[in-house]
């Protein structure tokens, strides 16, 4: 048909409208973390329903006791009443005591409590969720680069639904550690060391550990030294000057709390004979000798014959992940730090009951997953759950026994 030149214009027929953007990482990263509270509060209100009246929290508990039980007590003890002037002593030697739990989480939760100490619970759950969801977030930003927006969601998944996952809402300084612990790794990783520091000095008293952080970035900035030299590139003077500052912050403070106590208390291994005050409720030794402390725990839980060969099964195992193709896609810094936090924990650890909740900050590792298939990863994430479940079970609704403290 021929127009003419006053046949009016033609008109755009609406069509369907376009299609809504993807949701950002990051929104899909706290859609998940609000979604594993839902998960964990129900599981935790599930026990409490069954708890047997034997049981550690009883039959009649509240949630927000729950959530504010063991470790949540000591802290809560330390917003009151501080840290002892001298350390307390029974039969054995040195008692469990308040030094063995740094401050900073406690007294965050009491200033948002407005130093109320009756509000002094609600104001640390709220604290724990708040940082939970700051950890989640910086978790994934870290390793996204590296495995891409799916991979990056995968991994917080993992960590906001592991076994352990109930953590990220008690009155424990987990989440603060992890959120400040994830934005450390993620400087590190971006190259802005100098920036790191304020969140190291944080670390430092929220959670020990600063050891390992300090290796890290020392491994890191050293692999990456040497390969600029191989590739004839130098490492900037400011980028060499950043990483060497910020491993030294991290050493030193490392070690800050034990001399803190040491000074308090007029005892050089205050700290040090609180930590093992813990550990001797299963070896019955006040002694501390690094790395040994894996081989006597694998002889308490497996035996002395059945043990080394489990322990030597852990470890074979946990290297060919870390030198796995999936491992090396998630990043220089993820696998670095992994090394370093288990060279951290086979140094100062005993095998026991929270050592599951102490493989936490190894979360970025979850990033190996970040390319399996979607019903792998769900299956994964199904058996997490569920063994969430079982631990919240038998930590407070069933048995007393020590070992079933978190």
């Amino acid at each position: 048909m021929l127009v003419t030149a006053d046949a009016p214009p033609l008109q755009r027929v609406p069509g369907p409208a376009p299609v809504r953007a993807r949701m950002p990482w990051w929104s899909a990263a706290l859609l998940l973390y609000a979604g594993s509270r839902v998960v964990s509060t129900a599981l935790i209100e599930l026990t409490m329903v069954v708890a047997r009246p034997g049981s550690r929290i009883g039959q009649h508990a509240q949630l927000l006791d729950v959530l504010t039980a063991w470790d949540g007590q000591w802290y809560r003890l330390i917003a009151a009443s501080g840290y002892p002037s001298a350390l307390p002593v029974n039969h054995a030697g040195v008692a469990q005591n308040a030094w063995a739990f740094l401050p900073l989480f406690p007294w965050l939760a009491r200033a948002l409590s407005l130093g109320v100490p009756s509000l002094w619970p609600i104001a640390a759950v709220l604290l724990s969720t708040v940082a939970g969801a700051i950890a989640a977030v910086l978790l994934g930003a870290l390793v996204r680069p590296h495995v891409g927006d799916r991979g990056a969601v995968i991994t917080v998944a993992l960590f906001v639904l592991s076994p352990v996952a109930f953590l990220l809402e008690a009155a424990y300084a987990e989440s603060l550690s992890l959120a400040l612990l994830f934005g450390v790794l993620l400087l590190v990783d971006r190259r802005r060391h100098l920036t790191a520091i304020p969140l190291v000095v944080a670390l430092a008293f929220t959670r020990p550990g600063l050891q390992a952080v300090a290796l890290a970035i020392a491994l890191t900035h050293a692999i990456r030294v040497l390969r600029a030299r191989r590739d004839r590139r130098p490492v900037p003077a400011r980028e060499w000057a950043g990483a060497v500052v910020l491993a030294v912050v991290a050493a030193v403070g490392g070690e800050v709390w034990p001399w803190i106590a040491a000074a308090v208390t007029g005892a050089p291994d205050a700290y040090l004979a609180t930590e093992v005050s813990w550990r001797s409720t299963w070896t019955g030794s006040t002694s501390f000798v690094p790395v040994v402390s894996w081989f006597e725990g694998a002889d308490f839980w497996f035996g002395p014959v059945a043990g080394p060969v489990v322990l030597a099964v852990l470890a074979a195992a946990w290297m060919a992940i870390l030198l796995s193709r999936p491992a090396a896609r998630a990043g220089r810094t993820v696998r670095v730090w992994s090394l370093a936090w288990t060279v951290y924990l086979l140094a100062v650890f005993f095998p026991q009951s929270s050592t599951f909740r102490l493989l936490m900050p190894m979360a970025p590792i979850g990033a190996v997953l970040a390319s399996a298939r979607t019903r792998v990863v769900v299956g994964v994430l199904l058996s997490s759950v569920a063994l969430q479940g079982i631990w919240i079970f038998c930590i407070y609704g069933y048995w007393t026994h020590f070992w079933t403290v978190p």
